[in-house]
C-alpha cells in the first residue's frame, strides 16, 4: 500500500510496500465538523481493524509467501485496501494465496437504489 502523502521536494520519492492482515472487523465512525480535525462537516470513515501477518515485507503474487506470528492489531483507513486474498494452513504456518496481480483491485461503489 502506498501512503497519499505531501512530501517536500527534499523528501525521497515514496516506494509500494506490500502488506497482508486478517480482517477482525469495520468501523463505520462518523465524526461531527471540527476546526481541530479540519473537518467542515459531519464526515463519514470506514476503518478496517486488521491484524497485520509477519510476512517480511514479501509480495504473495510473486513468491512463496508464508507467516507463523501476526502482530498488534491496527485500524487503517477502509480505501487503503487494494485486495483481498486467500490463506492456507499448512502445519504451523499459514501460506498466502495472491492473484490480484495488475488487473484485480478492490473499488468501492455507492449502492444501488432496485425500486423497479
Amino acid at each position: 500500500m502506498v501512503a497519499n502523502i505531501h512530501r517536500g521536494h527534499d523528501q525521497p520519492p515514496q516506494r509500494r510496500q506490500i502488506f497482508y492482515g486478517q480482517l477482525d472487523c469495520i468501523l463505520d465512525l462518523e465524526l461531527p465538523a471540527s476546526r481541530t480535525l479540519n473537518l467542515a462537516e459531519p464526515t463519514r470513515f470506514l476503518l478496517a481493524v486488521v491484524i497485520p501477518c509477519s510476512t517480511g515485507g514479501r509480495d504473495a503474487t510473486c513468491e512463496v509467501t508464508t507467516y507463523s506470528n501476526t502482530t498488534t492489531p491496527i485500524a487503517i483507513d477502509l480505501r487503503t485496501v487494494e485486495c483481498v486474498v486467500g490463506r492456507v494452513q499448512r502445519g504451523n504456518e499459514w501460506g498466502i494465496i495472491d492473484r490480484s496481480g495488475d488487473f484485480a483491485r478492490t473499488v468501492f461503489v455507492d449502492p444501488v437504489d432496485d425500486e423497479d
